[in-house]
């Protein structure tokens, strides 16, 4: 049966290990690591064939795909969406957000969820196999900050408005690190097969598509963060599908 699915199949597969709560620690790593390198290598492999075979890399479109961070103001919505645009970038893809934490009569379907939209562009191909693993970092991350805030009787007695600052820059710190250590799989995936050039112009043009046909702006975030989560989530996200070590250099074939 295993040698019958497809790679997207396999990938969607050890995600869903990745964050069964059912399954043991080791279990959820060892499935992470695996998503990953699948990822990782089946897009650079596909990549190379396409271009190496004169396929249909010249002709691929350059997509945008919407996800959203439920929550309103209050939550972790906002940081948890800004450490998934890490992410992303270190994917190839090109990120912004939507910030609807807040709903408008007249804007917003009555049935509207409030939360933050996440957009991402990129290759179509490079997206249907991006997506599923940025969603399964949103529910990670999310997982992984109430499991360390749960952990800690000490949290009990922060006050309610840092104790709101430190769970979001623990999610937004998830990312970061989820980054790093995504950074290091793909760029060991680009090495094996040369394709560094190749994967480089593709996300200039990526890059030259967002500035040409989106109109964003640049927010100042001016909330005043005690560092307390940061390094938590970080490392959080760093291991969360592997170790730190692993990740940083002695990641297995």
């Amino acid at each position: 049966m295993a040698e019958k699915m497809t790679v997207q199949d396999r990938i969607a597969h050890f995600l869903r290990v990745s964050e069964d709560a059912g399954a043991t620690q080791q279990e959820r790593d060892t499935a992470g690591r695996e998503a990953e390198r699948l990822l990782a290598k089946h897009a650079i492999d596909r990549l190379t064939l396409d271009v190496h075979g004169q396929r249909r890399a010249q002709r691929e479109v350059i997509e945008r795909r919407t996800l959203l961070v439920p929550g309103g103001r209050g939550t972790i919505a906002l940081d948890l969406t800004v450490g998934l645009i890490a992410a992303a970038g270190a994917l190839g893809l090109v990120a912004h957000y939507r910030d609807r934490r807040v709903l408008l009569r007249g804007r917003d379907a009555p049935d509207a969820v409030p939360g933050v939209e996440l957009v991402l562009t990129g290759f179509a191909q490079d997206l249907d196999l991006a997506v599923p693993l940025i969603e399964s970092l949103q529910v990670q991350a999310t997982v992984g900050m109430w499991a360390w805030w749960r952990a800690e009787p000490m949290h009990r007695r922060i006050p309610r408005y840092d104790a709101l600052l430190a769970r979001c820059d623990f999610a937004r710190s998830f990312g970061l690190g989820a980054a790093e250590r995504l950074r290091v799989v793909r760029d060991r995936a680009v090495e094996t097969t040369g394709s560094a050039l190749v994967v480089a112009s593709r996300e200039a043009a990526v890059r030259e598509w967002v500035a040409a046909n989106v109109t964003a702006r640049s927010v100042t975030d001016r909330r005043s963060f005690s560092g307390y989560g940061r390094g938590q989530g970080w490392s959080a996200g760093l291991r969360s599908t592997g170790s730190a070590q692993r990740a940083l250099g002695v990641l297995g074939p």
